[in-house]
């Protein structure tokens, strides 16, 4: 979901232009977090260690908790970032309990996004799991679904896009996305060769790379307009895909 975006722009997340980048794991685990870390500078990477990992059951709820209290004050305030302290009273825990797991407001942001961007996977493996579709109608009416799902996550979760695209504007935190990007990526070419087994892997993959981009990048435009603007640019989304797709899919 790599975009364009001159996020050096928004002054409340200045930090992430190069200065002071926060904590955040990384995807698929100890794996992920450890390949994010290679690929950035020593300065960073101190910058994105974590205070404290949860190793205990009752050390996860906590982080469940901070992160819980993050996202519904994210929603409840729009553009306003929670303070620390608002997280912490709305979590019902000290502001030392806190940051004995996030050195700062944007940490936990960060981290509310990478959970953000893992959700996408297992709405997509879904459409692999059931029946391949044999004809353009069952086709249809599984992109239907998909996108129901996906736009659900975006629309629940609008007031997270400001991290969003700063993670994708900034070459030290990218890594943090893009590990996910090219699981979506895959992911959707496995869907389209489960449509049409024939079909070959670079084209897949091609296709899937443009169902992502443009997915992201009309949803983001869509959520920054009133709901009904967001409702149509979905229709538009959807009907860009299956025109790219359908002739590759050998359906009647």
């Amino acid at each position: 979901m790599r975009l364009i975006i001159r996020v050096c722009q928004h002054a409340e997340f200045g930090m992430y232009c190069g200065q002071h980048p926060a904590h955040v794991l990384g995807p698929g685990g100890e794996r992920g977090h450890q390949a994010v870390k290679r690929s950035l500078d020593r300065k960073t990477r101190i910058a994105l260690e974590p205070r404290k990992q949860p190793r205990q059951q009752r050390s996860s709820k906590v982080v469940d908790r901070i992160l819980d209290a993050a996202l519904i004050l994210t929603r409840e305030q729009g553009t306003k970032t929670p303070t620390t302290l608002a997280i912490a009273q709305r979590a019902g825990l000290s502001v030392g309990s806190v940051y004995q797991y996030f050195p700062n407001k944007e940490a936990i942001l960060l981290d509310l996004a990478r959970r953000w961007l893992s959700s996408f996977p297992e709405v997509i493996e879904k459409r692999i799991k059931v029946p391949r579709p044999t004809n353009r109608e069952e086709f249809r009416r599984e992109v239907r679904k998909l996108f129901i799902d996906t736009s659900s996550i975006y629309l629940e979760n609008a007031t997270l896009m400001p991290v969003i695209e700063a993670i994708s504007g900034n070459a030290d935190l990218r890594p943090i996305q893009d590990e996910y990007d090219e699981q979506i990526i895959a992911l959707y070419a496995a869907w389209l060769r489960h449509v049409n087994p024939a079909l070959e892997d670079k084209i897949a993959k091609r296709l899937g790379l443009v169902m992502m981009e443009v997915g992201h990048a009309c949803r983001l435009v869509g959520l920054k307009r009133d709901r009904r603007t967001y409702n149509l640019i979905e229709d538009d989304v959807e009907t860009m895909w299956l025109a790219l797709v359908s002739p590759y899919l050998n359906l009647d």
